[in-house]
């Protein structure tokens, strides 16, 4: 859990740290821009699965002060989300973040530590 480390320091510029608006659909830049949905980009794995990503553009920005933070391509910013993805992250943190999900993951260490002596040849 990266974001419970106090040396943690989200990016402002990456996709997770937009603001979404889920009702209309779009994201917001740091400068305050609309990011609109442009279409729906569906790729196939190895194994078969296939993983629909949104695309989500922005307006104008030739001129942002922040661009040459933000990204390097020309043009206008193109954004790549899996909502389907994002939505699975975010249950699983909250079942790792609930009390029940704590109590697992402290036995969990007690538990590994317990079996893994025994794996291990000590008479050589």
């Amino acid at each position: 859990h990266k974001e419970q480390r106090p040396r943690y320091t989200p990016n402002p510029f990456h996709a997770e740290s937009l603001h979404y608006n889920a009702q209309e659909d779009y994201y917001v830049c740091p400068m305050g821009q609309h990011m609109n949905r442009i279409g729906t980009k569906r790729d196939k794995t190895a194994s078969g699965y296939i993983i629909e990503s949104a695309r989500y553009k922005a307006k104008r920005c030739e001129g942002c002060p922040l661009r040459g933070s933000c990204f390097k391509a020309r043009g206008n910013r193109i954004i790549e989300v899996n909502h389907r993805l994002n939505q699975y992250k975010r249950q699983a943190r909250e079942r790792l973040l609930s009390e029940e999900g704590i109590k697992h993951r402290g036995r969990r260490c007690i538990e590994l530590e317990a079996a893994q002596p025994h794996s291990f040849k000590w008479d050589e």
